[in-house]
C-alpha cells in the first residue's frame, strides 16, 4: 500500500516537472494546476489529434514565424552615383556591404528594425524598418561636409603641385577658374592684377607651358578679365611645377601647368548648368554603346558687354569656347577623341584700328590601355590657330597670323612597386603664315611665312631601393627646325626624395631646359621663329627643400631655388621699333629665391594654406652687359588662402594677397637721357567667397558670391615724370561674381 502510493506520487511530481521545463524552453508561462478545459478549445470541444488521458497535457513551442530577404541600393544624395563598400548595419551587427552598383540583401524576421549604413566621405544614413517593410530600400548618403572627398592641394608626382576635388572651382580670389589657382602657390608672381599673366621663377611668361591631357595649349586664358578656355568642371585634375618638371614634358625653361579632364561615368545621363555674372555654361554626358563609352560635350559664351563697358568704357570684349570628349573600349585599352577651341574679340569703340582677335582649335584622338608588362598610349593632335592684332595708337603694325600644326605623341610605362621605367617620343609640326601690312618688317623671322618642327625623345626611371628613398634620373632631348636651321639641346634631370624621419622628407632636383625664341608673353601664332638669328633659349635649375609634417593638420614646405636663365626679350618694352633688327635679344641672366608653404590638410572645416615668396629676378643688358633687375622681379609675394565649411551646407572662403612692385621705367617727357627705374607700388588685396549648397535627392544646386579686391586697391601700371611731378596711372575695381551652379 505504502509502496503504491509513493509511486503516484513520484509519477505525478515527475508529469509537473516535464511539463515546467518543456514550458520554460518555450517561452510561455505555465500554469501549476491545469484547468478544467485543459485540451479543449475555446468551444470547449476537444481538440483534434489530442487524447484526453485525464493527464496534463504538455504543449509544443510554436514554430519560429520565417524571416524575408530584403534588397536595397545606396546611393549619394543629389548625384545618384552608387557608393561601393558602405557598409550595412542591422540592430548593431554588420551585416554586409554594397557591391559596385551600390546595392546590398538582408535577412529581416518581423518587427521593427535599425538600420543604418556608412561609407567614407558620406554622413552616417538612418531608417526604421516597421513590419511589412517593402522588398526594395533606397538609401541616399549625404556627402560629408569635412572628410576624405575633399582634396585641396596635395603633392604632385615629380615634386610639383596637384589641385583636385571641389575646391578647383570653389577657392577664392579664382573666380571659379581653377588655372587662376596658381596664382596663389608659391613661385608665382602675377605681373599686374587682374591680368592672367604669371611670371614663374623670374622667367618670362612665355616661358611656362601649359597643357590638357598632354596636349599643348597655344592659350590658357581668355583676353581681359581671362577665364580660362577649358570649362572649369571638365577638369578632373591640375598639375603644377614651379621647375624641375617630368621628362614627359618639355620645350619650355620655366614652369608648367599640365591638366587632366575627367572621364565621365559611363551609368547615365549627367549634366551641371552655370550661370555667371559675365558668361553662361554647361556640360552634358552619356553612355553610347550600352556603356562601354561616354560622350560629354560642354562650353561657356560671354555676355561681358554691359560689365566690361562698366570697367572700362572704350572697350569691347567677348569670348566663347568648347569642348567634346568621346571615349570609348577599343581592345585591352580605350580610344579618346578630345576636341576643344575658343575664341576672343578685344576691340576699340573709337579707334576701328584698335582690334584683337584669337582664335584656337585643337583635335586630339589618343589610345592608352595595357601592352606586355606596362602600359601604352600613342596620340596625334591637330590644330588650327588664328590671330589678328592692331593696336594703331601705340604702334601702326596691323598684323595676322595663321597657324596648321601637327603633334604625334607615344609612351610606355611600366610601374613597379620598387621602380617605374618611362620612355616616349613627342614632336610637332608648324605651318606659320603671317599677314601684315608693313613691308618693311618682313626682314624679321617673326613675320615671316616658315615651316617649323620640333621633336623629343626622353626616358625616365624611377628608382625606390627602400621605402625611405626615390631617385628620378631622366634625359630629354629635343630638336628644332626651322627652314634650314637646326639645333638639338640636352635635358638631363636628376630628383631624389629622402624620408629622414617619421614626418620629414628632404628633396632635391637638378635639370636643365630648352625653348624656341617667344614673345616675352605668349600669344597663338606667335611663336617658333628666330632659330638661327636668336637661337634657343635655356634655363639651368637646382632646387633643395624639405616637407615637415606638423601633426595630423599642418604640414611645412620649405625649398630653395637658383637657375641660370638665357631667355629672349624685347629691346625695350616702349617706344619700340619692330623694324630693328634688335626688337627681340637674348639676354643672359639669374633668378634665385625662396619658397614657403604651410598648409593645413582640407579633411578639417578649417583648412587653407599660406604661401611666401622671396625672390631676385636678373638680367645682363645693354653693351656692357650690366646687371638690372628684370621686368619681373617682385621680391616678395604673400598669399594666405583659406576656407571654412559649415554646418547646413554653407561655406566661407578667403583670400589675403601681397606683393611689392616691379620694376618700371620713369620717363620724362623733358629730358631725353635714358629713364630712371622705380618700383611700383606694393599692391594688396583682399577676397571674399560665400556659398550655399542645397542637395536634393536628384541634383545639387551651388549658389555663390564672390568679391575680387574688396580692398579697391589701385593698381598701377603706368608711372611718368610730367612738368617735374610724378603722375600714376591706375585702375581701381572690385570684380564681384554672383553664380549658379547645379548638377545632376
Amino acid at each position: 500500500m505504502i509502496r503504491g502510493t509513493f509511486a503516484f506520487v513520484f509519477a505525478v511530481l515527475l508529469s509537473l516537472s516535464v511539463r515546467n521545463a518543456v514550458a520554460d524552453d518555450a517561452g510561455v508561462p505555465v500554469d501549476a494546476s491545469p484547468g478544467a478545459d485543459a485540451g479543449r478549445d475555446a468551444s470547449g470541444e476537444g481538440r483534434p489529434n489530442e487524447v484526453d488521458a485525464g493527464l496534463p497535457v504538455i504543449p509544443l513551442a510554436a514554430p519560429s514565424p520565417p524571416s524575408v530577404k530584403a534588397s536595397g541600393v545606396v546611393l549619394a544624395r543629389g548625384s545618384r552615383d552608387p557608393i561601393l563598400g558602405a557598409t550595412i548595419v542591422l540592430d548593431a551587427l554588420v551585416v554586409g556591404e554594397t557591391d559596385e552598383a551600390g546595392r546590398f540583401t538582408i535577412d529581416l524576421s518581423p518587427g521593427k528594425h535599425r538600420l543604418q549604413v556608412q561609407a567614407p566621405g558620406f554622413e552616417l544614413g538612418e531608417m526604421t524598418i516597421g513590419p511589412g517593410a517593402p522588398g526594395a530600400l533606397t538609401v541616399r548618403l549625404s556627402p560629408r561636409t569635412s572628410g576624405e572627398r575633399y582634396e585641396t592641394v596635395v603633392s604632385a608626382p615629380g615634386g610639383g603641385v596637384a589641385i583636385g576635388g571641389e575646391d578647383l572651382t570653389s577657392t577664392a580670389g579664382s573666380m571659379g577658374e581653377p588655372f587662376r589657382i596658381i596664382e596663389s602657390l608659391p613661385g608665382v608672381s602675377q605681373v599686374a592684377w587682374p591680368l592672367a599673366l604669371y611670371s614663374v621663377r623670374g622667367a618670362n611668361p612665355g616661358n611656362t607651358g601649359f597643357f590638357i591631357d598632354g596636349v599643348r595649349l597655344p592659350a590658357l586664358f581668355h583676353l581681359g578679365l581671362g577665364p580660362a578656355v577649358i570649362h572649369p568642371y571638365f577638369l578632373e585634375r591640375i598639375d603644377f611645377y614651379s621647375g624641375g618638371y617630368p621628362a614627359r614634358y618639355g620645350r619650355f625653361v620655366s614652369g608648367i601647368v599640365a591638366a587632366s579632364t575627367e572621364v565621365p561615368k559611363p551609368d547615365r545621363l549627367r549634366g551641371s548648368v552655370d550661370l555667371r555674372l559675365f558668361d553662361a555654361g554647361g556640360i552634358i554626358a552619356t553612355p553610347v554603346n550600352g556603356g562601354k563609352g561616354t560622350l560629354m560635350v560642354g562650353g561657356r559664351y560671354s555676355f561681358t558687354g554691359l560689365i566690361f563697358s562698366a570697367l572700362s568704357p572704350s572697350y569691347t570684349l567677348s569670348y566663347w569656347d568648347y569642348q567634346a570628349r568621346f571615349d570609348h573600349v577599343l581592345g585591352p585599352g580605350r580610344l579618346t577623341l578630345f576636341a576643344f577651341g575658343s575664341h576672343d574679340h578685344l576691340g576699340h569703340k573709337e579707334y576701328a584700328e584698335t582690334d584683337a582677335r584669337i582664335d584656337f582649335h585643337r583635335f586630339d584622338a589618343r589610345w592608352q590601355g595595357v601592352l606586355g608588362p606596362g602600359r601604352l598610349q600613342v596620340g596625334a593632335s591637330v590644330g588650327l590657330d588664328r590671330s589678328s592684332v592692331s593696336l594703331d595708337p601705340v604702334v601702326k603694325l596691323p598684323i595676322s597670323i595663321a597657324t596648321k600644326s601637327v603633334a604625334p605623341r607615344a609612351a610606355y610605362v611600366v610601374i613597379r612597386e620598387s621602380f617605374e621605367v618611362e620612355a616616349g617620343v613627342d614632336a610637332e609640326v608648324q605651318s606659320l603664315r603671317p599677314t601684315t601690312g608693313r613691308e618693311d618688317v618682313k626682314s624679321q623671322s617673326l613675320f615671316q611665312d616658315r615651316i617649323a618642327a620640333a621633336a623629343g625623345l626622353y626616358t625616365s626611371l624611377t628608382v625606390r631601393p627602400t621605402a625611405d628613398i626615390e631617385l628620378i634620373g631622366a634625359l630629354r632631348a629635343d630638336t628644332f627646325f626651322e627652314g634650314k636651321s637646326t639645333r638639338t639641346e640636352p635635358g638631363p634631370r636628376l630628383s631624389l626624395r629622402y624620408h629622414a624621419w617619421e614626418q620629414t622628407w628632404f628633396e632635391a632636383n637638378v635639370g636643365r631646359f630648352a625653348q624656341t625664341a617667344s614673345l616675352p608673353v605668349a600669344v597663338p601664332g606667335f611663336e617658333s621663329f628666330g632659330l638661327a638669328a636668336i637661337g634657343t633659349q635655356t634655363s639651368k635649375q637646382g632646387s633643395v627643400g624639405v616637407e615637415q609634417g606638423l601633426g595630423d593638420a599642418l604640414s611645412l614646405e620649405v625649398s630653395g631655388y637658383y637657375q641660370r636663365l638665357k631667355l629672349t626679350d624685347l629691346l625695350t618694352l616702349f617706344n619700340y621699333d619692330p623694324n630693328d633688327p634688335r626688337l627681340l635679344e637674348m639676354r643672359d641672366g639669374e633668378s634665385y629665391g625662396l619658397e614657403v608653404m604651410l598648409r593645413r590638410a582640407p579633411s578639417h572645416r578649417f583648412y587653407g594654406w599660406l604661401a611666401y615668396t622671396w625672390s631676385r629676378s636678373m638680367r645682363l643688358v645693354g653693351p656692357s652687359k650690366s646687371n638690372a633687375y628684370s621686368d619681373w622681379d617682385q621680391r616678395h609675394v604673400v598669399n594666405l588662402v583659406a576656407g571654412l565649411r559649415l554646418p547646413a551646407g554653407f561655406s566661407l572662403g578667403g583670400r589675403f594677397h601681397l606683393n611689392t612692385g616691379r620694376p618700371y621705367p620713369l620717363f620724362d617727357d623733358d629730358n631725353p637721357e635714358p629713364p630712371e627705374y622705380i618700383r611700383l607700388p606694393t599692391f594688396y588685396q583682399i577676397d571674399l567667397r560665400a556659398q550655399k549648397r542645397f542637395v536634393f535627392d536628384h541634383f545639387v544646386l551651388d549658389v555663390y558670391l564672390e568679391a575680387v579686391n574688396t580692398t579697391m586697391t589701385r593698381q598701377v601700371f603706368d608711372v611718368k615724370r610730367v612738368m617735374g611731378d610724378v603722375e600714376e596711372r591706375y585702375y581701381q575695381i572690385v570684380l564681384p561674381s554672383l553664380g549658379l551652379h547645379a548638377e545632376w
